[in-house]
C-alpha cells in the first residue's frame, strides 16, 4: 500500500462495487466525491483508536509563556500533528499529573528544556502503515460509505463486522511488536532460584 486511494479501493471492492478511485484530492466520480470525505476521518478515527507502532512518535515540546488561570503550574505546546496524547516522560514513568485542555498540555512540573512528549501522531503516509493497519482503515470506510454507494443495509452490518475482525487483528498483532511495559514475575519460577521468593524485590 502506498496510497490513499488504494485503501478506498479496497473500502469499494469489500462493498461489491465495480468502480475504482483514481484520485480523492481532485475527486470527479460519486466514488471518489464520497470517499474524499471520508478518507482522512476514518484514517485519524483508527491511528487514535488503535494506536499502532508505525504512529507512535516522541518529541519535546516547548514551555508556553502563560501559565494557566489555576490548577497547573505551567503549560506546554499540544503538537499540531497529535491525535491523542499517551503520556509525558519515560513509558515506564507511572506518575503522569498533566490534563489535554484546547491546544495545550497542562502539568505542575516544570521542564526548562521543554517537556518530552509521547504521542499518536496524525500519520498520512499510506507507505508507513502495516497491512492490517490499512485492512482496519479500509473496513472504517467501508461502514461510512456502505449506504451511499449501495443503498444496501445488509452491506452496512456486513461492514460492522469486518471493523470488528479487522481491529481486533491490528490490535493483537501490533501488541506482539513490543514488551509489556509491566514485567509480571512467577513466585514459582523465583522460588526455585531463591530461598525465600517473598524476599525478591527486597534485594
Amino acid at each position: 500500500m502506498n496510497s490513499p486511494t488504494q485503501i478506498c479501493n479496497m473500502a469499494l471492492s469489500r462493498l461489491g462495487s465495480k468502480n475504482t478511485v483514481n484520485s480523492i484530492t481532485d475527486p470527479t466520480i460519486p466514488e471518489e466525491r464520497v470517499c474524499a470525505i471520508w478518507y482522512d476521518p476514518c484514517r485519524q478515527n483508527v491511528l487514535k483508536k488503535l494506536m499502532p507502532n508505525c504512529a507512535l512518535a516522541r518529541k519535546v515540546v516547548a514551555k508556553l509563556s502563560d501559565a494557566p488561570a489555576f490548577g497547573y503550574a505551567y503549560a506546554y505546546q499540544y503538537p499540531g500533528d497529535c491525535l491523542k496524547v499517551l503520556g509525558i516522560g519515560d513509558i515506564q514513568d507511572k506518575e503522569n499529573n498533566y490534563a489535554v485542555e484546547g491546544n495545550m498540555i497542562l502539568t505542575d512540573e516544570n521542564y526548562e528544556d521543554g517537556m518530552n512528549l509521547r504521542y499518536v501522531k496524525d500519520l498520512t503516509d499510506v507507505s508507513k502503515f502495516s497491512v492490517e493497519v490499512c485492512m482496519a482503515i479500509s473496513a472504517e470506510l467501508m461502514e461510512k460509505i456502505s449506504m451511499q454507494i449501495t443503498q444496501d443495509a445488509e452491506k452496512l452490518k456486513a461492514a460492522n463486522a469486518f471493523i470488528k475482525i479487522d481491529q481486533s487483528n491490528a490490535s493483537a498483532l501490533n501488541g506482539q511488536e513490543n514488551r509489556p511495559v509491566r514485567i509480571n514475575r512467577s513466585l514459582f519460577k523465583m522460588a526455585r532460584q531463591y530461598d525465600n521468593p517473598s524476599t525478591f524485590n527486597k534485594r
